[in-house]
């Protein structure tokens, strides 16, 4: 009996470890992802067109990343006042705050220009 009572002590915590993973992930999913780069290129909404408002970012990797930007978007100069993504222009250096949403588009929550 004691040997059986030992194999279900050690067999019990495998899968608390296996919850604190989800929980360590489900965390990273809830808070928010951020990106420090270069504009490669602005595209402003042309409805006619059927364009989205997006800024593509080059990370120090040369490496382009798309961001959608919603009305609901932030945009901050490097005095952090309110400006529009019409005055960010190529090569500037900015931080993209942004989520990741189910259909897996990178959305913009907030982008500020930096020194």
């Amino acid at each position: 009996c004691f040997a059986q009572e030992s194999k279900s002590k050690t067999a019990a915590p495998a899968p608390a470890g296996k919850e604190k993973a989800k929980k360590k992930e489900g965390k990273k999913k809830d808070e928010g992802l951020s990106l420090t780069g270069k504009v490669q290129l602005v595209t402003l909404a042309d409805t006619t067109n059927g364009t989205k408002t997006e800024i593509i970012v080059l990370d120090e990797k040369n490496k382009e990343h798309n961001f959608l930007v919603k009305s609901t978007t932030t945009i901050y100069d490097v005095n952090f006042k309110a400006t529009t993504l019409g005055k960010i222009n190529k090569d500037e250096k900015v931080k993209v705050k942004y989520i990741i949403t189910k259909e897996g588009v990178n959305e913009a929550a907030s982008i500020n220009l930096v020194k």
